[in-house]
């Protein structure tokens, strides 16, 4: 087991990945009329972003094995620090965008290393709570980033003062690259066995990308980023305009989405060694397809808010849980596959919400809200079907 000092690191890592996240959605009303720009241009920042993460998603395994975890969290958080203040001293647009690049360069780094290492150090408490502390830095990176403009500071103090904290969280890792490899291999009480002789054989990207378990996980993380994501961002609208529910109320049921999400993976995570990852996944995954019918089905608003919150809660589990399972399912191909994983987490938070704009333009509210429908029974499809799989092939 990881010693307490590498789970608060690991915890800190994880606030400080969520940190950026929220802030961009705060600050862009301040941000594009400084350039002299439109609110549509929010777009090229996100491309660009994205374009970041994905690279460093998919080398994240070869990364890995060069720096070892602890290298490698240094190195993206100084990332993520220089993007922070490109942000906050950009001159001109052209900076803020390869900033945006250099962001999600570190981001995805991040992302991909601690999940990597946890899979196969942390046990599936450890991960949800892991996971759970990102919401945590997202939610207070938006509440510092609101409390600043309020008090009519400059938007690019909030990103001076998140590149304040986040050098210091370089230091912290560099500091700490030590205990990283002093780190221990799993033991009973972590998600997975201790690698064989066999196992310890660094793998190849080729090698990863040949398994077909290594590709129906990228899809089962696509579908379910996809369908977060589609649940976050489109459900007031569905609430709003679908449903007709007041402003205030879809408001409420929104927050109370996220503050399942968030709570699940504090509360379910507490339980997830005793009950075991593929029952609690298995549990999870069916109460969510049950919750998002609800949202979707049900003719009374007091239903369709419940049904969402029953989703976000079911949600919860499922990122950092299937996660947990990696090195179980895939052994020494676990660190490319993470990668691997996290770049399709990205892109299907990127489309699917996207195609659901798309639909809402051309075909109107009930086409939107049969996506969420159809996002919900494919996440329970992919899930079952994966770990089907995977106790065929006798890799759990």
């Amino acid at each position: 087991m990881p010693s307490l000092f590498l789970l608060v690191i690991a915890y800190l890592g994880f606030i400080s990945l969520g940190l950026p996240d929220s802030i961009l959605g705060v600050v862009w009303p301040s941000v594009y009329p400084h350039f002299g720009l439109t609110a549509g241009h929010l777009g090229v920042v996100l491309t660009a972003t994205v374009s970041g993460y994905l690279v460093s998603s998919l080398l994240a395994g070869r990364v890995l094995q060069l720096l070892g975890v602890g290298g490698l969290l240094a190195a993206s958080c100084a990332l993520v620090s220089v993007s922070l203040a490109g942000f906050a001293l950009a001159p001109v647009w052209l900076v803020f965008v390869g900033s945006a690049v250099i962001a999600g360069l570190g981001a995805g780094a991040i992302d991909s290393g601690l999940n990597a290492y946890a899979a196969r150090h942390f046990s599936a408490r450890q991960m949800n709570w892991l996971h759970a502390c990102w919401g945590v830095g997202a939610t207070l990176s938006a509440m510092t980033a609101a409390a600043l403009l309020a008090r009519h500071f400059p938007w690019q103090w909030t990103y001076g003062s998140l590149c304040i904290l986040m050098v210091g969280m370089t230091a912290l890792f560099t500091l700490s690259l030590n205990a990283w490899q002093r780190s221990p291999e799993p033991t009973a009480e972590s998600p997975g066995p201790a690698l064989s002789a066999q196992d310890q054989v660094p793998a190849t990207m080729r090698e990863a990308l040949r398994h077909p378990l290594v590709i129906a996980q990228v899809v089962v993380f696509f579908v379910y980023s996809g369908f977060e994501m589609t649940a976050a961002n489109w459900s007031y609208t569905l609430l709003t305009q679908y449903r007709e529910l007041s402003e205030g109320l879809a408001g409420t049921a929104v927050s109370l989405f996220w503050v399942s999400l968030t709570a699940g993976r504090f509360l379910l995570g507490a339980i997830a060694d005793q009950v075991g990852v593929r029952r609690l996944l298995i549990r999870c995954v069916t109460a969510g397809l049950l919750g998002g019918l609800c949202f979707v089905l049900a003719p009374w608003p007091w239903v369709c808010i419940m049904g969402l919150a029953v989703l976000g809660a079911s949600l919860a589990p499922l990122y950092p849980g299937m996660m947990t399972l990696t090195p179980r399912h895939l052994g020494r191909l676990a660190e490319h596959a993470v990668g691997f994983q996290v770049g399709g987490a990205m892109l299907g938070q990127v489309s699917i919400p996207s195609l659901g704009g798309v639909l809402l333009v051309a075909y109107g509210p009930a086409a939107l809200n049969g996506l969420v429908g159809v996002m919900a029974l494919l996440l329970w499809l992919a899930i079952m079907g994966l770990l089907w799989a995977a106790r065929r092939e006798k890799a759990v």
